[in-house]
């Protein structure tokens, strides 16, 4: 069992691999609220395929080992200056990321968040409400390991559209998008 979860990161490496990750996240973003799934650890099979030498990262609270960061090729920088953060979604969120520019919205940061488990209905501990571009009927996830104040303060960061975060939560096999166009009520009260 070791030698196959071995074999599956190693996977993540490789351009094929990373082509389909990036595919899939096109999707995720194209539908928010449609979970998908993952043959590796989705925040660092995503970050795989986002990152080469020319994208910043952080990772404040040190949740990629050492040894990736070479493989990942990013450059580190601190929380506020980062084009993707990578967080525990279980502790609330303590610093305000790039929002981007008028003239520069896409420098708003994607934030990876790694929570307990993704769910496609009110089964797990946080429901969130989702309706928006790409949505055709509102659509209700569930959310294991979330702080509830991601979702305060990231309805607050896109306020002033175009301005804002995407957010990416990542459980051990599944992600799911929420761009900054998606509308997220949490509890599901419209």
């Amino acid at each position: 069992m070791k030698n196959e979860m071995t074999m599956v990161e190693t996977d993540i490496w490789y351009p094929a691999q990373q082509q389909q990750l990036f595919r899939s996240l096109l999707d995720a973003f194209s539908y928010p609220g449609r979970i998908q799934t993952c043959t590796a650890e989705p925040s660092l099979a995503l970050l795989s395929a986002l990152l080469d030498g020319q994208t910043t990262l952080s990772d404040p609270q040190d949740l990629l080992p050492e040894s990736i960061w070479p493989k990942l090729e990013a450059q580190r920088v601190p929380y506020e200056l980062a084009a993707f953060i990578l967080l525990d979604g279980s502790q609330a969120p303590e610093k305000l990321p790039s929002l981007g520019t008028l003239e520069e919205p896409e420098g708003g940061a994607t934030l990876l968040l790694r929570v307990s488990s993704l769910h496609e209905e009110s089964a797990g501990e946080l429901s969130l409400q989702l309706s928006g571009p790409g949505i055709r009927q509102p659509v209700t996830i569930s959310v294991d390991g979330l702080h509830a104040d991601w979702i305060t303060a990231r309805n607050d960061w896109v306020s002033s559209f175009p301005l804002g975060v995407e957010l990416v939560l990542c459980d051990a096999k599944h992600f799911v998008a929420l761009p900054r166009t998606t509308r997220i009520v949490i509890g599901g009260a419209a």
